[in-house]
């Protein structure tokens, strides 16, 4: 009886091990778990297809389907360099690269325009020859605006001139004028006074033909009453002479062309011309209005042009000399570029040693009559001064 019944246990054990046997389980044939292939769904399709590592991973689709840089606070800086944004931005720059696309981007207007903020081409509407100069800062080799580039000569102290910013924040030099002010021989004084060749490296002596050019800030509230001078070249027969063709006093061993300012700030070339040569009354006749003289220089070309109020004025003067015994001088003013007096047929010197020797530093209000003086304390601003010799002797 118990043989019975341990057969009856063993055959039940062996029935409860068999029905816990794995469905799955075939012998030899039974796949291992971790090679089950999984069937991709469309999803997970797409994940397979490789893309490139090149791609950003900021990057999102345009509305073109291709890739597109959505910028970041960096990226958007750099597309908007804050070089755009310069008062002083001009046509010789060529615009900054943008990474923004073009139909978004509008690149900012400059608060001074291009035609009278210094740019090099109405500094230099001539050329720039075999040897020039400027302290104009939208040049790369541009000098710096102070007396160690300029040199001045025979300063008069009582007018002393200064380095500033002119109120766009542009560096520059001021001349001031007190209330009542004209000419250097009344008080109270104004303006600035001095001579000056320039750097050593660019010897005006050396110029039969030479440009001077520079930039006038005349503020918004300037009263030009009836009008004054301004800066220009000089020459003459020696260094001693060449001084001695302004304030009334005429020699045909020197020269100057200057400019002034007149009434509703109208311009005009302002020339002292050897006198003793019938061929410079040729300035006399100059449109729109001229006026010579006999003892003070020669209004030339007045009202050709005005300077602007509350911006930037370039002016630009090409001074020709003649041949000796001919009379065949020049002299030619650009305002932001564009010609708007030239004169030919002149006699600038009466001797082969006639020469451009400088730059005459001068302005003040005059005119020799009380009723030019300064209606109440101002200033101008001059900046970008540039210097050419565009043929040599």
């Amino acid at each position: 009886m118990y043989t019975s019944k341990f057969l009856v246990y063993i055959l039940a054990a062996l029935v409860a091990t068999v029905a816990a046997a794995p469905h799955g389980k075939r012998g030899t044939c039974r796949r291992p778990h971790g090679t089950v292939t999984v069937i991709p769904t469309a999803t997970s399709a797409a994940a397979t297809v490789s893309t490139p590592a090149a791609v950003p991973s900021n990057t999102k689709p345009a509305s073109s389907g291709a890739p597109q840089v959505a910028p970041s606070s960096t990226t958007k800086a750099a597309a908007t360099p804050s070089t755009t944004k310069s008062s002083t931005v001009d046509e010789d720059n060529a615009p900054p690269t943008s990474t923004k696309s073009a139909s978004t981007t509008k690149a900012p207007a400059p608060t001074t325009p291009a035609t009278g903020g210094g740019a090099l081409s109405n500094l230099f509407p001539a050329g720039r020859g075999s040897m020039s100069w400027t302290v104009a800062s939208s040049d790369a080799n541009a000098l710096p605006l102070s007396d160690s580039t300029l040199r001045p000569e025979k300063v008069m102290r009582s007018v002393p001139h200064s380095y500033t910013k002119a109120p766009d924040g542009k560096a520059a030099m001021r001349a001031t004028y007190p209330r009542g002010s004209y000419t250097f021989g009344h008080s109270p004084q104004g303006g600035f006074s001095f001579y000056a060749p320039g750097p050593a490296a660019v010897d005006l002596t050396r110029a039969k033909e030479a440009t001077f050019g520079y930039s006038v800030y005349m503020p918004a509230g300037f009263d030009p009453v009836l009008g004054g001078k301004l800066p220009g070249l000089y020459g003459g027969n020696s260094d001693s002479q060449a001084t001695s063709c302004s304030g009334g006093r005429r020699d045909d061993a020197c020269f100057s062309v200057r400019l002034m300012w007149r009434s509703g700030a109208a311009g005009e070339l302002y020339t002292y011309l050897p006198p003793s040569f019938g061929a410079n009354k040729a300035v006399c006749n100059v449109a729109p209005s001229s006026d010579c003289n006999p003892t003070y220089g020669a209004s030339v070309g007045r009202g050709s042009f005005s300077f602007t109020k509350g911006g930037w004025t370039t002016v630009s003067e090409r001074v020709r000399l003649n041949d000796v015994g001919k009379s065949n001088g020049e002299i030619q003013l650009f305002v932001n570029g564009k010609s708007v007096i030239n004169v030919s047929g002149l006699v600038l010197r009466n001797s082969a040693a006639g020469r451009i020797r400088g730059m005459q530093f001068q302005t003040f209000f005059g005119g020799s009559k009380p009723q030019f003086a300064s209606t109440k304390n101002q200033e101008l601003f001059f900046s970008d001064f540039s210097l050419a010799v565009t043929q040599t002797l």
